[in-house]
């Protein structure tokens, strides 16, 4: 039986005894599965806070930069009004303070970048992985991770950073992980890659065949609709071709 790496609490209160032992009840409430060699979710999560903070610092820099700018500009004006035989002295003081502020942008800019690029690592590349570890049969993940990571992105907004799926034409879609996940493992291009959809015997040739078929909306009877949708869910159901 395949174990779902996070799981809610009503589908954790399902599972057996001994089941239930090979999980660990997290902050929010979810459960995850107890696996040797991942990074810890917590330090995880405290080294996202920690970078978050230094690109609101190097945003505020900047800030401060551009406002350095703008009273320099205003002095400027100021000293030539005063002082129009000294304009050869002003322009090589104006280049010389606008080169050195130019440097200093362009460095908190960089840093900035930097750290939004841990941040995607830590969020997005560490979420991609673990699905890829849950999907893929051993030694395929690898194959897997990059089409994963393609349907994932950083959202920002007024509550923060979250991970947001995309569709397949690139746009933020209303789709959970668990839709994305079920949407590989019904995919034709990769079910030789999915763990489970690789069992010998009549019978999983026959399930894979009837599979194979059920793949476009129209050609299935409402008996077939009603087991997918029970299966894999409603929104897998529509991702379905029509």
């Amino acid at each position: 039986m395949a174990l779902a790496f996070s799981i809610n609490e009503e589908t954790f209160g399902s599972l057996e005894s001994n089941v239930q032992g090979l999980y660990a009840k997290q902050d929010d409430g979810s459960y995850q599965l107890v696996v040797d060699g991942l990074p810890s979710v917590d330090g995880l999560k405290a080294k996202t806070d920690e970078l978050l903070g230094e690109t609101k610092k190097e945003r505020e820099k900047r800030k401060e930069l551009e406002a350095k700018l703008a009273e320099f500009e205003s002095e400027k004006a100021k000293a030539q009004e005063d002082v129009m035989k000294k304009t050869g002295d002003i322009e090589a003081l104006e280049k010389s303070y606008l080169d050195k502020l130019a440097k200093l942008e362009q460095a908190g800019v960089d840093k900035e970048k930097a750290l939004q690029r841990q941040i995607y690592e830590l969020t997005v590349g560490q979420t991609a992985t673990n699905l890829a570890n849950e999907l893929a049969i051993k030694g395929s993940a690898n194959v897997l991770l990059p089409h994963i990571q393609n349907r994932l992105t950083l959202e920002t907004g007024d509550d923060g950073q979250k991970i947001r799926v995309l569709d397949l034409q690139g746009n933020i879609s209303a789709l959970t992980l668990d839709d994305l996940k079920q949407e590989f493992m019904v995919n034709d291009a990769f079910k030789p890659l999915i763990a489970g959809n690789n069992a010998s015997g009549g019978g999983a040739t026959g399930m894979h065949r009837q599979q194979r078929v059920a793949l476009k909306r129209s050609e299935m009877s409402a008996e077939q609709k009603a087991k997918y949708i029970r299966e894999h869910g409603h929104k897998a159901f529509l991702n379905l071709g029509a």
